[in-house]
């Protein structure tokens, strides 16, 4: 509850993220039940505080509240149900998701912490491991809210901002004492999926009245295995035919912890300037330990089992373990012509849990121990083992750092009476950053060490919201980027807003996208290997920045007295030159140096035939539908919905004519909110995802998984002023993710169907990801 002082009213937050406001126990001026919805305010899509309906972008925020009441552990929680957004295209190696918007893939999401920028330059999270990029957030009792911007916003955020921003907004420090803390756990009703638990909290205050302050921050999250199966299935001839289910995407997870710790001193000389230091640990680590038919879940850990074939296999340790430390020191100031923003940024993420490969010299020494031929011939096996382990084995680790500083400076100045008003805002950005990794070098016969991809790009821009009619306000902007590789490149945005009438607003602009390649793409040579070790990886430095240009028009409509409200946005993105995995033949010095080619060096001398190398091929057109609203059924019961319909299709290169990704061509989400009484409220979610693209079939026909539709039952009990308890039924219905559908072909007709022999059982799952089935969540906040 939150007093407003000299209105005899009381706001109380609702859990849809509105407040109801009325009279205080002692007022009798205002009636009881009068309804206000208060204006949801912004900073995201401009660089300055804006309601939504006036910010010139599709933006969406969910604040604590809304947080609070739902299974909370990664980014991809906060934003599941919002539209345009999609977090089911794909689960990585340790089962965690991604986040894309409009379909774009998750490469296109740029997370903000504060405005500090999030994402790594490189590519630290090699061999399919890239959910864990969204796992580095804040603990829920330390966030203050979550803006989304759906759509190019590059202007004001340079390269990565492609897809869409989500900027978490954490509290700022208060002139009392107090925090939260909160534990939650899930309960699963089939023991085949593991139970999760997060703690996390947060405590601030004053250490000098009005002067210095401090807050600290911490979670702990942990995830028991899962190991579900699919369930057997029987063949014409009545035999039972068996399958297995494999890990991260395939459904099964290892045991996970996550935590995180930081603290920020908040210093305020005087009331119209602020410094502040902020600093933030956090670590992920995954257990790689064998399962029991001996098979490896992340990746295969060093072994002299391993190494003693003929494609020998290494790469992994017993645990993989992903680190970030990062700070950030940060000064606003308000002055006589408008108010300052400085801070300069360093984040370091790391990925502990690898080694290196064989080196090419490594490879054809092996070749010969293990064949037993040159000075080996004639050795027992047992004997070529032993000399095999003992040249070869501990395997050296491989060092993956990235490593980055960004400075921002950001001026909002207020022009008036000048053909109107405007808001000026002007800024400058700049990023130094460098990636280790020990793979680098390699195609030299080396091991890579000391070898540094580095990257730089200084970044002006210039934004002016002019109002020179009152009711229409015009965006536009300019954003100049001087990369270290690709030179200069310019990103415009023109965006308007009109406000009809109290109810009624109209906006819509172009904006544009840009994204330069990450620096291990652009590396001259071995960045990386597949097949456990065996299939190497190759840079290709002639790579373009890939660039978008986003249309949109939309229309907000909310009630004179607020609580109701509507919105519909159309889009259309056109974006060029993506980046994609492609096949290159020829090797540099069969070329002769002339591109494309790949630059192996040593590992020449393997005879590899083709190599991976990302190349730039495709364009791809996006076109889409937004729907969201909010209907008060009556002052104690409200519906809020959304729908999103994506349609995107690549015009060029090899997939041309197939969708951009897997995103779901229709997603919709709703939930009933009942307001029991002021203590109590339950609601009903649904989400449902519909053709949702697979790949190509056989006959050149689109395939789609199946579409479903997931109820989740929750309830809210505030306790007392201080402690609140929630509780949810996830996957009410118990939809079965892991179903799947089988072929049956008696090929040589002798009615036995052999799932080994080629094409006489075909199995194809009925869903991309396998969600864990009907599931308790328990948790209590406690604020004080």
């Amino acid at each position: 509850m939150i007093l407003l002082a000299g209105t005899g009213l009381e706001a109380q937050a609702q859990s849809n993220g509105s407040f109801l406001i009325k009279a205080a126990p002692q007022a009798e001026t205002v009636p009881q039940n009068e309804l206000i919805t208060l204006k949801k305010v912004v900073v995201s899509a401009a660089g300055f505080e804006q309601k939504i309906t006036d910010a010139p972008a599709s933006i969406s925020v969910v604040n604590r509240e809304e947080i609070e009441s739902r299974p909370y552990t990664t980014l991809l929680d906060v934003v599941r149900d919002l539209e345009g957004v999609d977090i089911g295209e794909t689960r990585d190696k340790t089962g965690q998701g991604t986040i894309s918007m409009r379909g774009m893939g998750a490469d296109y999401t740029l997370i903000l912490i504060d405005g500090r920028r999030q994402n790594n330059h490189g590519d630290i999270y090699p061999n399919n491991f890239g959910g864990n990029q969204f796992n580095h957030i804040p603990p829920l009792a330390a966030i203050e809210r979550v803006e989304v911007i759906r759509g190019p916003a590059s202007t004001l955020y340079g390269a990565d901002a492609l897809g869409g921003v989500i900027n978490v907004i954490t509290k700022k420090i208060t002139d009392t004492w107090g925090g939260a803390i909160s534990f939650s756990r899930s309960f699963q009703e089939d023991d085949e999926f593991g139970e999760d638990s997060t703690l996390d909290f947060n405590v601030q205050g004053p250490l000098i009245p009005n002067t210095l302050g401090l807050a600290v921050r911490g979670s702990v999250y942990d995830r028991d295995a899962s190991n579900p199966e699919y369930a057997p299935v029987r063949d014409p001839a009545g035999n039972l035919q068996t399958r297995s289910l494999g890990f991260g995407g395939g459904g099964k997870t290892v045991d996970n912890t996550n935590k995180s710790l930081g603290f920020r001193l908040s210093w305020t000389p005087d009331e119209k300037q602020s410094v502040v230091f902020d600093y933030d640990v956090s670590e992920q680590v995954y257990d790689n330990t064998p399962s029991a038919d001996g098979s490896f879940p992340l990746g295969t850990v060093d072994s002299i089992d391993q190494l003693f074939s003929s494609r020998p296999r290494a790469g992994y340790a017993k645990d993989q373990e992903f680190t970030r430390d990062q700070w950030s020191i940060s000064h606003d100031g308000d002055w006589s012509f408008g108010s300052s923003a400085v801070s300069l940024a360093y984040i370091e993420t790391a990925n502990k849990g690898r080694t290196l490969p064989l080196t090419a010299s490594e490879r054809l020494l092996q070749k010969e121990i293990f064949e037993g031929t040159g000075a080996y011939a004639g050795l027992s096996e047992s004997e070529r083992r032993d000399i095999m382990e003992a040249e070869f084995l501990p395997r050296p680790k491989r060092e993956m750092e990235s490593r980055q500083y960004t400075f921002d400076a950001k001026l909002d100045i207020p022009i008036t009476d000048m053909a109107g008003d405007h808001l000026l805002v002007v800024g400058t950005q700049y990023i130094d950053g460098e990636l280790d990794d020990g793979v680098f070098g390699m195609e030299d016969g080396g091991t890579g060490a000391g070898v540094v991809s580095d990257f730089t790009m200084y970044s002006l821009f210039v934004e002016d919201n002019w109002t020179f009619i009152d009711p229409l306000t015009v965006t536009a902007g300019i954003r100049y980027d001087d990369h270290k590789l690709f030179g200069s490149n310019t990103s415009p945005r023109l965006y308007g807003v009109y406000l009809l009438n109290d109810s009624w607003t109209l906006k819509g602009g172009v904006s544009t996208g840009y994204k330069t390649p990450k620096t291990t793409d652009l590396f001259d040579g071995i960045t990386g290997f597949g097949g456990q070790g065996t299939s190497p990886f190759v840079g290709n430095p002639d790579l373009k920045p890939e660039t978008s240009i986003n249309t949109e028009l939309a229309a907000y409509w909310e009630a004179p007295t607020g609580g109701h409200n509507f919105n519909i946005t159309l889009f259309q993105n056109e974006f060029k030159d993506k980046i994609t995995r492609g096949e290159t033949n020829l090797s540099c010095s069969q070329t002769g140096g002339v591109r494309p080619c790949a630059n192996l060096g040593a590992y020449e001398q393997l005879n590899y035939t083709s190599y991976a190398q990302n190349i730039n091929i495709d364009k791809a057109e996006i076109q889409g539908l937004e729907l969201a609203g909010r209907y008060y059924i009556s002052s104690a019961l409200v519906l809020r919905a959304n729908y999103t319909y994506t349609d995107s299709e690549q015009t060029s290169g090899a997939n041309k004519g197939q969708p951009l990704t897997n995103t779901a061509e229709n997603m919709a989400n709703a939930t009933l909110d009942w307001q029991y009484n002021d203590r109590m409220n339950v609601f009903l979610t649904l989400e449902a995802r519909s053709d949702r693209y697979r790949g190509v079939g056989t006959s050149g026909e689109h395939l789609y998984y199946d579409d479903y539709e997931v109820f989740h039952l929750g309830a809210a009990f505030k306790i007392n002023e201080s402690v609140t308890v929630n509780a949810r039924i996830n996957n009410l219905l118990d939809q079965d993710f892991t179903s799947y559908t089988t072929r049956f072909n008696d090929v040589n007709g002798d009615g036995i169907y052999d799932a080994d022999a080629d094409g006489e059982v075909e199995f194809s799952d009925d869903y991309n990801n396998k969600d864990k089935s009907r599931n308790f969540w328990l948790s209590v906040n406690v604020s004080f």
